[in-house]
């Protein structure tokens, strides 16, 4: 690392891998970074291996989609990202947001036992609550992928006060605290698993598991919009590269790679 770089990234530490075949087998903590992402799109630049994962204890730009922020107290969330250089299709890229989405649900399902679901695309609700946010960004090398850098804030130990309106966090809705490093192995491990059927072309799996245990918005009617559209009708289905499959009341079928979903009654 540079030491420019140094003086902003705060005490980089590197951690032995959890076990894992890929997501984990190399690890930086570090205390306090601007953002998780950013340090993981400069160590992809800098050939760091697919699974290389980057930990912070706190975030002072942590963002979300469509260039939101994320809120990341220092010491009571969990807060990562971690690089993969997949063997497909740009247009694929969106199974490793819900591949992601997926894996940590099934995580927090684990320790929760209730009340987890998946807000398609990227959101992790508890109670009905927003609790945990995936951003996905790509870097392209012609036409094809050259790494997808995945950022996952989740709120662990985090104060009702802390948070934003409509959010929660495990210990709001479990009523205890939760160890950080302990959870960060169990969703690590449960990554690495399900990363593991997308290399191996078992993408339909996980879309079946998305649907039979999380996708509670499946079969209602939504809103989604997204740039300077918006389509509404009933969520039906994912296809085969994890889009959103949407009829419209006029019957055509929409796919939807990405976008904000409102659920309406």
């Amino acid at each position: 690392m540079d030491e420019g770089l140094g003086r902003v990234f705060n005490r980089q530490e590197a951690k032995i891998s959890l076990g894992t075949k890929i997501i984990g087998r190399k690890i930086y903590a570090y205390d306090l970074v601007t953002s998780t992402n950013d340090l993981a799109h400069f160590f992809a630049e800098q050939d760091e291996p697919e699974g290389c994962v980057v930990f912070a204890k706190g975030q002072t730009q942590g963002r979300g989609r469509r260039g939101n922020s994320w809120s990341s107290p220092y010491g009571t969330g969990l807060y990562f990202s971690f690089i993969l250089r997949p063997q497909f299709l740009p247009q694929q890229a969106s199974r490793v947001t819900l591949m992601t989405a997926m894996a940590v649900a099934r995580a927090l399902d684990a320790v929760l036992a209730h009340d987890v679901s998946i807000n398609w695309p990227n959101d992790i609700f508890i109670k009905g609550k927003k609790t945990c946010g995936i951003l996905t960004e790509m870097c392209l090398e012609g036409l094809a992928i050259k790494y997808i850098v995945v950022g996952i804030g989740l709120n662990v130990n985090t104060r009702k006060c802390d948070l934003p309106d409509g959010a929660t966090s495990l210990k709001e809705s479990a009523g205890k605290e939760f160890d950080i490093a302990d959870l960060s192995h169990i969703i690590i491990k449960e990554i690495d698993r399900y990363y593991e059927k997308l290399n191996d072309r078992r993408f339909a799996e996980i879309v079946n598991e998305v649907k039979e245990h999380f996708g509670l918005f499946l079969g209602g009617r939504v809103r989604v919009a997204w740039e300077d559209r918006q389509v509404e009708g009933y969520a039906i289905d994912f296809d085969d590269d994890g889009c959103l499959v949407i009829r419209r009341d006029n019957g055509f079928l929409e796919r939807i790679s990405a976008g904000h979903l409102e659920m309406l009654a």
